[in-house]
């Protein structure tokens, strides 16, 4: 038996087995949420010739560009939207036409989703089951604060560890000096 699960599939896919027998399992991790901010304009539509969503007439501009990206979600969904710009506006599109969210929350859930997945996915199944939403739209100040620090700081810091670990003859042995001292 084979199957494939993602944590990012349509409300209406399904999973089938390849055995004598087919076996069909719901599975989702984006169950038509409750939406933030109510929105009535026309969602993206899927073109079948070129297999890329694409936006209709009424969809509105990128609410903040790969920066607030980075605050809002930290590294990873900075490097795909600077890396990969066209896979990251596909999964903006296709969540806001699965979804019928505005751009601004699919946009803010792609960021969630591209940091961390699992735990994207955990939220949306936490509130399909009545827990309370989270609006991935704001730019929490402590969160950009923490993301800062990590990438001025921490991040810095432990990579010089690492490096006078692995490139020096003092090995473990390496003193607070040897970290400040370039």
């Amino acid at each position: 038996m084979v199957a494939t699960i993602s944590a990012f599939t349509p409300p209406s896919s399904s999973i089938s087995s390849t055995s004598t027998r087919t076996q069909q399992f719901q599975l989702s991790a984006v169950p038509s949420p409750e939406r933030l901010f109510d929105y009535s304009k026309k969602p993206p539509t899927f073109n079948k010739q070129t297999t890329l969503w694409e936006p209709s007439h009424e969809t509105e501009d990128a609410p903040y560009g790969p920066w607030g990206s980075f605050l809002r979600g930290g590294p990873s969904p900075f490097l795909v939207r600077v890396l990969q710009p066209s896979d990251y506006e596909q999964a903006v599109f296709k969540y806001m036409a699965q979804t019928s969210c505005s751009r601004a929350e699919a946009q803010g859930n792609m960021d969630a989703f591209f940091n961390n997945a699992a735990d994207w996915a955990y939220q949306k199944s936490e509130e399909a089951r009545g827990r309370p939403k989270v609006d991935y739209t704001q730019l929490k100040l402590k969160d950009a604060i923490l993301v800062i620090t990590w990438a001025v700081f921490v991040t810095p810091f432990l990579g010089r560890c690492a490096y006078l670990i692995a490139a020096t003859d003092a090995g473990w042995g390496i003193t607070v000096d040897d970290i400040f001292n370039f």
